[in-house]
């Protein structure tokens, strides 16, 4: 991600130089930094499954038991797991009739496909940290009541 991130502003910082120091530019820039951000904004989806990063209710949650707390959240990965399993079958294939058109990108020169193939990449990324926060929650839980893995 960090690279990702690296690419997109060293792309676009020369690119103002270039527009505006030399009056000149690359015409493919904008293309590449959008397909730059689309993948660093998919990678950066399950990374912050991990880490925990994303955005939790717990306030109504935490007034359950804890072994309610554990049903909800299984129940709320599995809702999870099905958005991502539901979004990597639709991006995969998007890519594989991209694959068989044959298209091109706009201005970047690369098969369009190649270039969206991230999609389906970062949604089994984020399927398997789901699956991982779900397997955590069971197999840490398997005696005690607790549940701390979403």
């Amino acid at each position: 991600m960090a690279a990702l991130l690296a690419a997109m502003t060293l792309l676009t910082f020369s690119q103002v130089v270039l527009r505006y120091v030399f009056n000149s530019g690359w015409v493919w820039s904008l293309e590449a930094t959008t397909y730059l951000f689309a993948a660093l904004v998919l990678f950066g989806i399950s990374y912050g499954v991990r880490t925990r990063a994303h955005i939790a209710v717990e306030l109504l949650v935490n007034r359950f038991p804890k072994r309610t707390r554990r049903y909800i959240s299984l129940f709320a990965i599995a809702c999870c797991l099905a958005y991502a399993l539901l979004l990597l079958y639709g991006s995969s294939i998007f890519v594989q009739r991209l694959y068989i058109l044959g298209n091109d990108a706009r201005d970047v020169p690369l098969a369009k496909w190649l270039l969206t193939a991230t999609m389906p990449v970062g949604f089994m990324l984020l399927a398997s940290r789901f699956v991982q926060s779900g397997w955590k929650i069971l197999s840490e839980n398997r005696g005690t009541d607790d549940s701390k893995a979403l």
